[in-house]
């Protein structure tokens, strides 16, 4: 009976693998038609020179192969299909780089080896990789520093999203943007092939164009990346993005409003700040906001939740029905939504570009700070024992003229990865960025930085360069993990998004894209600071301020006391002068130095 058993078991599983090896699904077959049309689109010497309309080629293979059932099939049609391409000649200058130049975290091209492709699908393949195109590619442009930028694509003015084949054009071309080109790849929270095999079902099921755009909305966001989006007027123009006439925050795990944005709509609706909101149309509002996610770009959970203002209400038409809670006491209302450009905002006085709270801590506000302010800005600061960089916003391109006093010499503060056009998928490390000078009277009190969310792409790595001040620390919770240089480009026409095009990292190849810049004190805004108008990360910059000023002052008390000591055989007149000056010295209270002067409301900033 054991043995009847385990025949039965080896029959069953036999024929289940024979399965499973033989039959093509619809899904599979789009998958693997995608993944080696972006292949040869990149690789195929004839291909990449522009000799075919590629689009065209992809929807004709499609409409050919629908018909057929099984790899054998499949690998058969698509091996002839290649070889009537034309000729693949040996590639003379395909040689490889040293192993220690390349970046190969998202290199594998280990599927044209697939163990259900004939072997004569295998082998033209892997012929194809080993003579791959040099040169100009018709397909690739290069920005200015050398990140992947698409070009010489149909723009398809009128992309006919009913049509099935049309409405996979733009998933194809996009998917393998990112496959061969975008340097995070290795850190997306999906495996990019199985976001493939996860996209086509609902780009096939797409009704109608607000569904399609939704879905390559759904797409691009899978790359995790806050330089992503899908700018289109599609999502604008239709009843999508609404709004309440108060700002709210993810503040320990609930929706707090925290700033009222038109004071007018919002006192008709009875929204303060510090309310709570806890269900809309009787869901809870943060189950809302999580199942919003799919929508929202960004590079990690922080980012996310900073998008909630303008995600929470996608779709829905007001009057809502909300529950909030206030001081406790929990009420239902219902609540008007806005357009955004229906929302009368209230001006707002600049802040200040610098300020000194007093003698001893000097306080900048990166988002106001140009490079024509630096030099005026360090003469008054350069003296104090303390400055509080704020970087909780977007800096204007200061970086270069204050490392220049705050480093004794120059220094790399960031290295970078750029795509190999020779070999698409892999990258390669080259280039660096530095800052500083050789400064004797370089600045040698303490650096402080000040981080949150909001610190994003040139905001960080403004931060990684001041960074590498001798004397520094920084302060708040994750940044926005977006780093290196935005590239826009359409995927077709009146579709536009965009991604962080070159990797940047720390000079020991630690990543910050996702994880974000480097902290050394975690602080995190409290719900209870929110609601009474404290900047908790700004206090605890002020806090270590104030303990340098104190190990300063320690400092030069314990210098006096061995002088005093030292000058006991010295004229009186010297001793009574430093006795002076120790008993005056010991009259500062540091608990006591003001903040009134620098009170700093947390500073947001729009996504883009």
């Amino acid at each position: 009976m054991r043995q009847f058993l385990f025949t039965l078991a080896f029959c069953s599983f036999f024929i289940t693998s024979f399965a499973q090896q033989g039959n093509l699904s619809k899904v599979d077959r789009i998958y693997y038609t995608c993944k080696i049309w972006g292949y040869l689109k990149y690789y195929h010497p004839l291909i990449s020179k522009g000799s075919f309309d590629w689009d065209e080629k992809m929807q004709k293979v499609l409409g050919i192969t629908a018909k057929y059932q099984t790899y054998p099939e499949f690998s058969d049609y698509m091996a002839k299909w290649i070889y009537y391409m034309g000729e693949v000649k040996p590639c003379a200058g395909c040689k490889q780089r040293n192993s220690d130049e390349h970046f190969l975290e998202n290199f594998d091209l280990s599927w044209t080896q697939n163990r259900l492709f004939s072997d004569e699908l295998k082998k033209t393949l892997k012929n194809i990789e080993t003579n791959r195109f040099q040169g100009n590619h018709f397909y690739i442009d290069q920005g200015k520093v050398g990140e992947f930028i698409p070009k010489n694509e149909q723009p398809y003015l009128d992309l006919n999203w009913k049509d099935e084949d049309q409405r996979l054009i733009p998933l194809f071309r996009y998917w393998n943007y990112i496959e061969y080109f975008y340097p995070y790849k290795y850190l997306t929270d999906q495996n990019w092939d199985d976001v493939l095999k996860e996209m086509i079902p609902k780009f096939l099921d797409a009704q109608t164009k607000l569904d399609f755009h939704l879905v390559m909305l759904e797409l691009v966001v899978k790359i995790d990346d806050s330089h992503a989006g899908l700018m289109t007027s599609v999502l604008d123009e239709m009843p999508y993005y609404n709004y309440l006439p108060a700002r709210f925050d993810l503040i320990e795990n609930q929706l707090i409003l925290t700033e009222i944005i038109d004071s007018g709509k919002a006192q008709q609706q009875d929204l303060q700040v510090g309310d709570v909101l806890k269900t809309i149309n009787s869901q809870s509002a943060l189950d809302l906001h999580n199942a919003n996610k799919k929508y929202i770009w960004g590079s990690n959970e922080g980012v996310k939740d900073r998008s909630i203002y303008h995600t929470l209400f996608m779709g829905m038409q007001g009057p809502i029905q909300a529950t909030i809670e206030r001081n406790g006491s929990v009420r239902t209302v219902s609540l008007n939504l806005y357009k955004y450009s229906d929302l009368s905002y209230a001006k707002t006085e600049p802040k200040p570009k610098w300020t000194i709270p007093n003698d001893s801590i000097g306080y900048v506000n990166m988002g106001a700070l140009t490079i024509g302010d630096v030099n005026q800005m360090m003469s008054e600061l350069i003296d104090k024992t303390a400055i509080i960089f704020d970087l909780r916003n977007n800096p204007k391109g200061t970086y270069k003229a204050i490392a220049k006093y705050l480093n004794p010499t120059d220094t790399t503060f960031a290295i970078y990865t750029k795509p190999d056009y020779s070999y698409p998928g892999k990258f390669v490390w080259q280039g660096e960025a530095t800052c500083g000078e050789a400064n004797e009277e370089y600045y040698r009190g303490k650096v402080i930085l000040l981080v949150d969310e909001n610190t994003q792409s040139h905001a960080e790595f403004t931060c990684m360069s001041l960074q590498t001040a001798p004397n520094v620390v920084t302060i708040g919770s994750q940044t926005a993990g977006t780093d290196g240089k935005v590239t826009k480009f359409p995927i077709v026409s009146r579709l536009y998004t965009a991604m962080s095009g070159m990797g940047v990292y720390y000079p020991n190849q630690q990543a910050t894209q996702r994880i974000g810049i480097t902290r050394d004190i975690n602080i995190v805004p409290t719900a209870d600071g929110i609601i009474a108008g404290r900047d908790e990360v700004l206090e605890k910059g002020m806090e270590i301020a104030k303990e340098e000023i104190a190990r300063e002052i320690a400092e030069a008390k314990a210098a006096l006391a061995k002088a005093i000591q030292d000058s006991l055989r010295q004229d009186s007149l010297r001793l009574d002068s430093l006795r002076r000056f120790s008993l005056k010295m010991d009259s500062l209270q540091i608990n006591t130095l003001p903040m009134d002067s620098l009170k700093i409301d947390s500073i947001k900033v729009d996504d883009n």
